[in-house]
């Protein structure tokens, strides 16, 4: 539906310093003219305007004095919105009907592809559909270009995005099934040409233009190859066989040179076959069957089982979805290849090539004054000449832990760098790591923030900011009210065997007394569902201490942006739950609270009762994994009650303990981490056989186990840290497992008990670990 907001368009011409009409800006590159950013900014100072507009990570766009994005509007139902850059007024919003929405993994969204306009028309991708083009002026659709939708075996789903150049739309769709690079005409939305990339696996590398030896280059990176082609025919001009297995990065150009960074999991021996036989290959028998794989890959699985015995063997694997003239394999690299190059150019273009552990996997290099700018998760900043890639500083920290999805951009000899935990780190560009500040956007980034016209752009999860040096106090931009995005609590607690009585409180923020009514309704329901009988509440339940949960708070998009957890009305809430339950039947009993774990541990007494209730839901198979990863976390708390019982109970103490204990690394905690690690594979594997529309409870188990492999990490590594060599790297590497395991933790936190636990671990665990570190330091 199309909701044009100005009936008359101003006839006045507005001179703009410059555009940001892409993907990362002109080309791609990252880099804005643009100066007078504010040295100081946050997601309260120096904003000039704040719209909500729902989820999406596709970077803001920027031409004529408009600024350009994208967002779900509900189920099925994409909008793309218009707003003036200076007032943040929406000028149009245009929304269109997806359709049924294919699988995809977080923290992807479905509102994932990033536009690209020439100024007369905005051209949107959107992966049921393909590409359309929007009236820049008005909103109104003007074309729609259809697709093939595209097929991932590992369900990452579609992110790319088109460029414009020439009076083309062209956009390449790299995917697992029938990857293909095409230009539409700009006005018409009509084929210009079509060329396959039969060798490729599924990637999201922009397509960028190269001007070198006489011409423009289209050049496309992908699985093993960078191949450049003529963006007037789409032939095949040149390739260089040098890239790894997955490309989710995209190149820089700069004078003719074409720089890339990658990372792909594995070694060089690590070809596709590795991953499906680790995550395809659900009951790990080493063979894939039929059923194993997406539905989409049924056609290609039967024409790869040339035996036709019914399963991919090991003699037919290596090449039942990977090119045999294509077996790239994972690893690192950072490259610079010389354009314009003709036919094979692997032996005779490469300037440099530098194989080091710097490149992220999801965020692109950056070209800027000469040198090469990465960063990847962890907070790890790497820096290179890009005349002959000598490093400048390797992996060097940037003050911000977690993971980082957006690119580095730059503009007035500052680079910034763009955090998924919210925080945009600010460098110097220098030939030494000088970090300048870290401002908190208050939100989860995703998105690779814009710059134009003196103002910097950033898409949070789900607002718009602008950040502007001449900002008023800020304002929340009025925006049409769109179809909320479903809030699921899914609750699937089981009765301890033999047990009907409910006890959900702690004593603490982990229980109910973090409760609101809405999830105690919730409760009784579900309970009343599975034959509970009766319901303990304590004697006296009492608010818990409010406990800070925002600025660096790992973990803090569970929040919602409040700034406390807290819970002031529990004793009402409690009795109004008395009441409830009584009418339900349901018996009163008073107990004390019980003490809880964040650990996960096995609520179901037999496979039997786990099938019984992920089998409706979830289809044939997934119940199989799920107990396997049940009966491993089964035998790591039978370790744990054996040898400390109070692992995962949040206390002031929990982390500091091992810290300053003097015992060696137990054996038992790393058959512990063992035996969680495999949990957590069979979570994964249960969640990636688990039907379309059913996979909240599956990612649900593997995220705590994710989280969980992470905290044990961190106890790991404060148990190192007594060695007195190797201290203040083993107390780092613990500090960033803790932040990890509670971003993991908040991705599916679903209830106030799961945020109780995160707030809980931030106070006693994150912050009185860092406390002690920045004291040594």
């Amino acid at each position: 539906m199309h909701r044009p907001i100005l009936a008359v368009l101003s006839l006045a011409v507005t001179i703009h310093a410059e555009d940001w009409p892409q993907f990362r800006g002109s080309n791609g590159t990252g880099v804005s003219s643009s100066k007078n950013l504010p040295q100081e900014f946050s997601a309260d100072k120096n904003i000039a305007w704040k719209a909500k507009i729902g989820d999406g990570i596709g970077s803001p766009i920027v031409k004529n004095g408009r600024v350009l994005t994208t967002a779900m509007l509900g189920e099925q139902k994409l909008g793309v919105f218009s707003f003036d850059t200076a007032s943040g007024k929406q000028l149009w919003r245009s929304d269109f009907d997806t359709g049924t929405l294919p699988r995809i993994t977080p923290p992807n969204s479905h509102a994932s592809s990033t536009p690209a306009t020439d100024g007369e028309r905005v051209y949107v991708y959107f992966s049921t559909i393909g590409l359309l083009a929007f009236d820049f002026a008005t909103g109104k659709e003007v074309w729609r270009h259809t697709m093939t939708r595209p097929a991932y075996l590992m369900d990452w789903g579609a992110a790319s995005s088109p460029i414009v150049h020439d009076g083309m739309v062209i956009f390449c769709q790299d995917d697992d099934l029938a990857p293909f690079v095409v230009a539409v005409d700009a006005k018409t939305g009509k084929e210009k040409w079509k060329t396959l990339r039969k060798e490729m696996l599924a990637g999201y590398a922009l397509p960028v233009l190269c001007e070198a030896n006489g011409r423009t280059d289209l050049v496309i990176a992908g699985s093993g190859k960078l191949k450049g082609y003529d963006p007037a025919t789409g032939k095949e001009l040149w390739t260089c066989n040098t890239l790894l297995r997955t490309i989710m990065t995209s190149p820089v150009v700069h004078d003719g040179v074409i720089y890339i960074a990658v990372q792909s999991y594995g070694d060089a021996t690590r070809t596709l076959k590795h991953a499906l036989l680790e995550w395809l290959d659900t009951n790990q028998d080493k063979i894939l069957s039929r059923d194993e794989t997406p539905k989409e890959f049924h056609e290609r699985f039967d024409a790869s089982d040339k035996n036709k015995d019914k399963v991919i063997g090991p003699e037919e694997i290596d090449t039942a979805f990977q090119s045999p003239n294509n077996m790239a394999a994972g690893g690192n690299i950072i490259q610079a290849i010389q354009g314009g190059g003709s036919g094979d150019v692997t032996k005779t273009h490469v300037l440099w090539n530098l194989d080091p552990k710097t490149p992220s996997n999801l965020s692109s290099p950056l070209f800027y004054n000469n040198r090469l700018y990465l960063v990847k998760s962890g907070g790890m900043s790497s820096c290179y000449d890009a005349k002959d890639g000598k490093t400048l500083w390797d992996r060097s920290r940037l003050g911000n832990f977690g993971d980082y999805f957006a690119s580095p951009i730059a503009a007035g000899g500052k680079v910034y760098i763009a955090a998924k935990n919210g925080f945009i780190v600010e460098l110097e560009d220098a030939p030494e790591l000088k970090v300048l500040g870290k401002h908190d956007m208050g939100e989860e980034i995703i998105a690779t923030p814009a710059i134009a016209d003196g103002r910097l752009f950033v898409r949070t999860r789900e607002s718009l900011l602008c950040v502007s040096a001449s900002a008023a106090p800020p304002a929340l931009v009025a925006v049409e009210k769109a179809a909320s995005m479903p809030n699921m609590i899914e609750l699937t607690s089981q009765p301890v065997s033999g047990s009907r009585v409910w006890n959900g409180y702690t004593g603490n923020a982990m229980g109910q007394e973090a409760w609101s009514d809405a999830e105690l309704e919730t409760r009784l329901a579900q309970l009343k569902k599975l034959n509970y009988t009766a319901i303990a509440i304590p004697k006296t339940v009492k608010p818990f201490t409010p406990i800070r949960v925002d600025g660096d708070t790992p973990g803090r998009k569970a929040f919602r942006g409040a700034t406390t957890f807290e819970n002031p009305d529990v004793a009402a809430i409690t009795a109004r739950l008395r009441e409830k339950a009584t009418k339900l039947g349901f018996e009163i009993v008073t107990a004390e609270p019980v003490e809880a774990s964040v650990l996960p541990k096995n609520e179901f007494s037999d496979e039997k009762s786990l099938s019984d209730l992920v089998t409706p839901m979830c289809g044939e198979g997934v119940a199989e994994r799920l107990w396997l990863g049940f009966q491993a976390i089964d035998k790591a708390s039978q370790l744990i009650a054996q040898h400390d019982p109070k692992l995962g109970v949040p206390a002031p103490d929990m982390l500091l303990r091992h810290l300053n204990s003097k015992a060696a690394l137990p054996a038992w905690l790393t058959e512990v981490k063992t035996l969680y690690t495999t949990a957590m594979n069979e979570m994964y594997r249960a969640n990636t056989r688990a039907r379309e529309g059913s996979r909240s409870f599956t990612l649900y188990n593997a995220k705590r186990l994710e989280f969980t492999f992470h905290f044990i990490s961190g106890i790991e590594s404060l148990y190192k840290s007594h060695d007195p060599a190797t201290r203040a790297e083993s107390l780092e590497a613990a500090m960033e497992s803790i932040y990890n395991a509670l971003n993991s933790y908040s991705d599916v936190a679903r209830d106030s008990t799961d945020r109780g636990a995160i707030a809980l671990l931030n106070e006693h665990g994150y912050r009185a670990l860092r406390k002690v570190i920045k004291g040594e330091k």
